[in-house]
């Protein structure tokens, strides 16, 4: 997921989407974090929809 939000909000959104998917073991959790990825126009609306 890491590789994606680089290429799609740069290297410091990444780190932070890092952060805080090494706490989580869900995988729906995971894939709803993927999709938020996908679906998000800005870092702004995935940070909040992500918690970061």
């Amino acid at each position: 997921m890491g590789r994606l939000a680089t290429r799609k909000f740069g290297a410091a959104t990444a780190e932070r989407l890092s952060r805080v998917l090494k706490d989580v073991a869900d995988p729906e959790r995971l894939a709803e974090i993927a999709d938020a990825i996908i679906d998000c126009d800005s870092e702004k609306e995935l940070v909040a929809r992500v918690g970061m």
